[in-house]
């Protein structure tokens, strides 16, 4: 996944992004109280999507683990024409472990293939999350990538500069890849390590995809 247009289901869901280019799309749910109606949109998204001859890989975005709304995220999710999920503060192989298990189910609750569903662990969203950065080889065969968001950490620019390092070693020692945050150079992101990169905007996607396509 070169390119990741991330997208809000909290807001209406544009067919637009489906020609933008991107590899992937992410939507993500938000909180309460609009939560529920934002899965409602998604699976929507998701079921028209599926239909079209071409289009990015789909992906939304879940609760932490320990939290008490992952699982009202994955009921409303998981269906047909989904590829993946991508796990907020995941703080180490165990939560991957625990996603897998609950993937696993519903897609036989649901009559998907088995191992259909991938995971990108959004892995460096907390303390906790980073001192687990090397520790994901092995952790599942779903695990696709680990992705970077660590606008929330504390200790400043040299501690976020010590998180992207430790990510993208620790994408590199588990065999997956190593997904970049939005605001990052591209050719920087390319150049420690990084596979992927995450945008906001359609526009940026173009400039993504050369960078990273590039020899």
């Amino acid at each position: 996944m070169r390119s990741v247009l991330v997208l809000s289901a909290n807001e209406r869901l544009s067919m637009r992004a489906l020609e933008s280019g991107a590899a992937a799309l992410l939507m993500r749910l938000g909180g309460a109280p609009s939560r529920a109606e934002a899965r409602s949109r998604a699976r929507a998204f998701v079921e028209i999507a599926r239909k079209r001859e071409r289009r990015p890989r789909l992906f939304v975005q879940v609760a932490p683990v320990n939290g008490g709304e992952v699982d009202d995220d994955l009921k409303a999710i998981v269906g047909e024409g989904l590829d993946g999920v991508f796990l907020e503060g995941c703080e180490g192989r165990a939560d991957v472990q625990w996603l897998a298990v609950k993937l696993a189910v519903m897609e036989a609750e649901s009559g998907l293939p088995a191992g259909a569903l991938k995971i990108v662990a959004l892995a460096a969203q907390t303390p906790a999350a980073v001192f687990q950065l090397g520790r994901y080889k092995g952790a599942s065969p779903r695990l696709a990538a680990l992705a970077l968001d660590e606008s929330g950490l504390p200790g400043g620019a040299q501690a976020r500069a010590t998180t992207r390092a430790l990510l993208a070693l620790g994408a590199a020692a588990a065999g997956v890849s190593a997904i970049e945050a939005p605001g990052a150079a591209l050719a920087v992101a390319r150049r420690e390590g990084f596979e992927g990169f995450m945008a906001f905007s359609e526009e940026e996607i173009a400039a993504i995809e050369a960078v990273f396509d590039a020899p």
